[in-house]
């Protein structure tokens, strides 16, 4: 009870790190910035969370190939796939950007399978099947979001790139990880490297005057929701680790894959002028939480 507790406490957090981040981005010419913000400050959180559970010996306990997968799991993922997915959510909104980035799941399958030998079942056949008609459905309509005029258009092909660049960014990534975890039992330091890897990325960035400036010229309120998403993704993905640690996978996946529920609620409730509500982009959100249950 106590595990499915956290796992749902997960997917809120991580439906509520979107709202924060829709609304961050809005603010910013450059969606980029925020991964500036809130890749870094999750470094000494998951430092912390191995000091308090005494496991900072586990950092040094990995193999150099286990180091270099799991660092490279951290650039793919929060360097790359979260700057693709913040500018996404930027150009359409958090709604159709968590439906576009779905395709991470598919990529995970076709990687899992050919890469690491998975096995192939109807259940997951079936759950890619309803994932594909889930991410298709947004773009069978013709009004699905507002351009800067107020108009209702279609989702353009640069948001679609986005959100398939990060899918495929965020669906390499898991794969990444499962190599790098290879014989170890702390996932937590496995984490705390792969932050730190992507921080350590993001700080040669730092090197370019233009990103400087456009750091230091960052207004407090876009500052502060960068921030926010931040801790709210940390706490999203610890309570995940948590909620793993006290129940089986079976039970946690199932419900954590239920954020984009979350999100199309709490979007109406806080984001409202914000974002899309068409019935493909509800239909669709729903069709792809089914798939993904259905894979697990």
């Amino acid at each position: 009870m106590i595990g499915a507790l956290f796992a749902i406490s997960s997917a809120l957090a991580f439906a509520f790190n979107n709202i924060f981040i829709r609304r961050a981005v809005l603010k910013v010419p450059d969606a980029g910035i925020g991964t500036l913000i809130s890749v870094p400050m999750a470094v000494p959180l998951y430092f912390a969370a191995l000091a308090f559970t005494g496991q900072t010996g586990s950092v040094v306990g990995f193999s150099w190939r286990g180091y270099i997968w799991l660092s490279l799991a951290g650039i793919f993922h929060f360097v790359v796939g979260r700057t693709l997915f913040y500018h996404c959510v930027q150009l359409v909104g958090a709604n159709i950007a968590g439906i576009l980035r779905r395709t991470s799941i598919l990529i995970s399958v076709v990687f899992g399978i050919t890469l690491l030998h998975e096995p192939l079942s109807w259940k997951l056949a079936i759950g890619v099947l309803f994932i594909i008609i889930g991410i298709s459905l947004p773009g069978l309509s013709s009004q699905v979001f507002r351009d800067s005029d107020g108009r209702l258009v279609r989702i353009p092909a640069r948001a679609l790139m986005l959100g398939f660049g990060c899918g495929l960014a965020w669906g390499v990534s898991p794969i990444f990880i499962k190599l790098g975890l290879s014989g170890s039992q702390a996932p937590v330091a496995g984490a705390f490297i792969s932050f730190s890897a992507a921080t350590a990325t993001l700080s040669l960035s730092l090197l370019n005057p233009k990103r400087r400036t456009a750091v230091t010229h960052l207004s407090p309120g876009a500052a502060a929701l960068f921030f926010v998403a931040g801790l709210f993704s940390c706490s999203a993905n610890l309570t995940r680790f948590i909620a793993l640690g006290l129940a089986p996978a079976s039970v946690v996946a199932p419900l954590v894959s239920i954020t984009p529920v979350f999100l199309l609620i709490f979007s109406f409730l806080f984001n409202r002028r914000l974002e899309i509500f068409s019935r493909p982009v509800i239909v669709g959100t729903v069709t792809v939480v089914i798939g993904t249950i259905l894979l697990i």
